[in-house]
């Protein structure tokens, strides 16, 4: 099931080939998550293949809503890869920090060489 998922807080929207051939599973999805708390509004769109959901972030958290949705089957499991996100940023940020020293370090150089000559 190929999906697209758009979230800000407050707002999640998901596109799936499965809500076209599954109208009904949308449907049913929209009546279930009207009833949770903290749910705000649920517009479901058959032909756009999608359903937005409006929620309250101080009741409903994005995880929450997540799981919701994949119990409903409105969208496949979403993959939590935070700790391989995690260490790219930590390897990003080290090579960033290593770039900016170097440079200072010519610069440095640089103008040493440059009173001295």
């Amino acid at each position: 099931m190929s999906q697209y998922i758009h979230h800000i807080p407050g707002r999640i929207r998901v596109r799936s080939k499965a809500f076209r051939c599954h109208g009904e599973r949308a449907l049913n999805a929209q009546a279930q998550l009207m009833a949770m708390d903290g749910v705000r509004d649920v517009q479901v769109n058959p032909r756009a293949s999608s359903i937005v959901v409006q929620y309250d972030p101080e009741r409903l958290s994005r995880v929450e809503l997540f799981a919701t949705l994949e119990e409903l089957g409105c969208m496949a499991p979403v993959r939590r890869d935070s700790e391989h996100a995690s260490r790219l940023g930590e390897t990003f940020g080290k090579a960033l920090v290593g770039a900016a020293v170097q440079k200072a370090v010519e610069q440095s150089a640089r103008t040493l060489v440059g009173a001295l000559v």
